[in-house]
C-alpha cells in the first residue's frame, strides 16, 4: 500500500490517489455483488430449464404410450371380419343405443 501511495507523492496527487483507491474498491464491491446475483439468477435459470426438460420427457413418453396404443388398436380393427367390427361397433360404450 505504501508503495502504492509512494507513486502519488506529492500534495493533491497523494488524495486524488487516495480517491481512486477508494473508488477502486466500491467499484469492486458492487461488482462482486452484481456477480453473485447473476450466478445466483444463472443457478435459477439452469434449475427451471432441467424441471421444463422433465415436463417435456414427460408429455413426450405420454404421447409415444397414446401412439403405440393407437397403432394397436388399428391393427387389430384392421384385423377383425365386416361381422366382427359392426358387432364391435354397436357394443361399443359410445354408441347411442336407440330403443
Amino acid at each position: 500500500m505504501t508503495t502504492f501511495l509512494s507513486l502519488f507523492s506529492g500534495s493533491w496527487h497523494a488524495l486524488a490517489g487516495v480517491g481512486v483507491v477508494i473508488a477502486a474498491i466500491v467499484a469492486s464491491w458492487f461488482g462482486g455483488k452484481k456477480s453473485g446475483k447473476v450466478q445466483e439468477k444463472a443457478k435459477a435459470d439452469v434449475q427451471a430449464a432441467k424441471v421444463e426438460t422433465a415436463k417435456i420427457s414427460a408429455v413426450a413418453a405420454t404421447q409415444a404410450k397414446n401412439s403405440e396404443e393407437s397403432k394397436n388398436v388399428q391393427v387389430a380393427n384392421n384385423a377383425l371380419n365386416d361381422d366382427d367390427a359392426r358387432n364391435k361397433l354397436r357394443e361399443s360404450q359410445y354408441n347411442d343405443k336407440q330403443s
